[in-house]
């Protein structure tokens, strides 16, 4: 049997299935550790870096995360992990670090020791760093294919528990000079870039930079995501990528029909922030070939918005803000039957269960369905059941609950997640009274596959809960919002769902004082153990105790 697994080891991708695997037997489990190729880290609670490299001494592609709920700033530093990749990791091609702190000089040493090994680096939702950290991924990294810098997280409050050498004091944006001259440094070392996504960021860049990015990397250049920017001010840029294929974040300016701006010829993939009625003909003659459109703010009305979606038939991926309502959900079920991945959102949404109707009956190939509503019915949970069978993420958000009259939704849960075999993610946030106990019970039963769980003013009491952890076998984060559970209930859960990580708890206490509290799970300890989260003090803002592999935070 070993000798069946040895063979077939390089083969299995999926780190669940390989987890397993390293259980069987002692051989397995050296195995694995020489040929795992990829790791997640959730460093919150993660051993040390040198125990990662003990156990993994051969990956290829490291991911570190923050902490998975965004209550505070990324406070984590990743510092020891770079330290440890200056030793370890000697095959590390790709480094992906999300939610944490990054300074300058953790950048710089990546930069010096490791950029020429590097082929991906993705730094998401972090802070800490400026133009200068930038700098050196430009001068050292000359191999990188992918490299991208979103979400630079700039709402700190609380810096003084983050400890930091004196010679980092320099991140104080305040006295940066922001002259974007990383970029030009970027686009002359580099000519091998495929994506570069620099989106929601403060740091600089200037239009000549992209362009001179574009010319350099020309012939490999293929995703391209830079905001703020004018698709007018990249037409220059975009007469050198010539294999480029996705667009993202630009915005639109009036009439640009009347300048002299043409798309990429292989563009199949763009978004865009606005997009004024004066040149919504411009994207018409690429519409056939689009497979993936994200419309934000854009300021056309109902017709054109539809009467572009007439003209998609290609589309696998859609995101757009509710302004058609029930309307522009029937074109899309009419026309796109590719579709894949939908987000229909929007703070006014206009959706009833009568778009959701027409959508599922339309777009049979849906594996991702995130849709804001006003009005929900079982019929229309049912209806998803029936039609969505490849559904594995689905995210309802009911806008305004006073319209609806067919609740609970407990039938149309059951005959959603009976349709929906491999629904791995589910959140639904309804009004009160949207799902009982029974409905909880019915998600405990029909949930298989459930690797998340989001409920928002779900149950009735911790009997609702009670039947909802009897089943669940593969659930890993669960997140309740206004629900009516006792911390005697969760902690039940907790020890019921073995494979639980996460427990994100949102509730409204007698003082009308929101209550927070996140569990993150390293180990499964005792029962006693668990208890002693009673006693975790509620202070402003946020306090953490960490004591038998629980880890706990507590907001008022």
């Amino acid at each position: 049997m070993e000798q069946v697994f040895e063979c077939l080891m390089p083969y299995i991708n999926n780190n669940d299935d390989l987890n397993s695997v390293s259980l069987v037997s002692r051989r397995l489990y050296e195995l694995d550790s020489l040929t795992r190729k990829h790791v997640t880290v959730h460093v919150h609670y993660a051993p040390t870096p040198s125990r990662l490299s003990t156990r993994f001494p051969n990956i290829e592609s490291l991911t570190l995360k923050g902490l998975a709920f965004e209550l505070t700033s990324p406070s984590i530093q990743v510092t020891p992990w770079i330290r440890e990749l200056d030793v370890s990791f000697k095959r590390l091609k790709e480094l992906c670090i999300r939610n944490m702190f990054v300074c300058n000089s953790d950048i710089e040493l990546l930069a010096r020791k490791r950029g020429n090994d590097l082929s991906v680096l993705k730094i998401n939702k972090c802070h800490g760093f400026c133009e200068d950290g930038l700098m050196y991924v430009s001068k050292y990294c000359n191999h990188l294919k992918t490299f991208f810098v979103d979400q630079y997280y700039d709402d700190i409050e609380d810096e003084d528990d983050i400890e930091n050498d004196e010679d980092n004091i320099e991140k104080d944006e305040d006295n940066i000079e922001k002259d974007g001259k990383w970029l030009h440094e970027l686009a002359m070392n580099n000519k091998v870039i495929e994506s570069f996504h620099f989106d929601d960021n403060p740091f600089a860049f200037d239009v000549e930079g992209i362009t001179l990015l574009a010319k350099n990397c020309s012939k490999s250049l293929v995703s391209l995501k830079i905001t703020p920017c004018s698709l007018i001010d990249l037409r220059d840029a975009f007469r050198h990528a010539i294999r480029l294929e996705k667009i993202d974040s630009a915005f639109c300016v009036e009439d640009m029909e009347s300048v002299d701006f043409i798309f990429p010829p292989n563009m199949c993939r763009l978004g865009i922030l606005d997009l004024p009625v004066t040149s919504f003909t411009s994207l018409l003659p690429f519409a056939n070939q689009l497979r993936e459109l994200n419309l934000r703010c854009v300021s056309f009305g109902v017709i054109c918005q539809c009467f572009l979606f007439e003209r998609c038939p290609n589309l696998e991926v859609l995101y757009t803000e509710d302004g058609c309502g029930d309307k522009g959900l029937q074109v899309i079920g009419q026309f796109c039957k590719n579709l894949r991945k939908l987000t229909h959102d929007g703070h006014d949404a206009r959706v009833s269960h009568m778009g959701l109707i027409a959508l599922a009956q339309g777009c049979s190939n849906l594996e991702y369905l995130k849709v804001s509503i006003v009005d929900i019915s079982n019929e229309a949970m049912e209806c998803i059941g029936t039609h969505l069978k490849n559904l594995r993420n689905f995210c309802m958000e009911l806008v305004v609950g006073n319209r609806i009259t067919d609740l609970p939704l407990d039938n149309g849960i059951q005959a959603m997640l009976m349709g929906c075999s491999k629904l791995e993610r589910l959140d639904i946030r309804l009004c009160r009274g949207g799902l009982t106990d029974v409905g909880m019970g019915y998600i405990g039963k029909y949930g298989h596959k459930l690797r998340y769980l989001g409920l928002t003013n779900a149950g009735e009491s911790d009997a609702g809960l009670v039947e909802l952890s009897k089943g669940c076998p593969k659930l890993r984060k669960l997140k309740l919002e206004c629900c009516p559970f006792s911390v005697e209930a969760v902690s039940t859960f907790v020890f019921n769902i073995y494979s639980l990580r996460y427990v994100y708890g949102c509730q409204m206490d007698r003082t009308k004082k929101q209550a927070v509290m996140v569990i993150g799970i390293d180990k499964k300890p005792s029962k006693d153990a668990f208890k002693k989260i009673d006693d975790v003090p509620a202070v402003e803002g946020f306090s953490e105790a960490l004591d038998f592999g629980i880890s706990c935070l507590v907001k008022c």
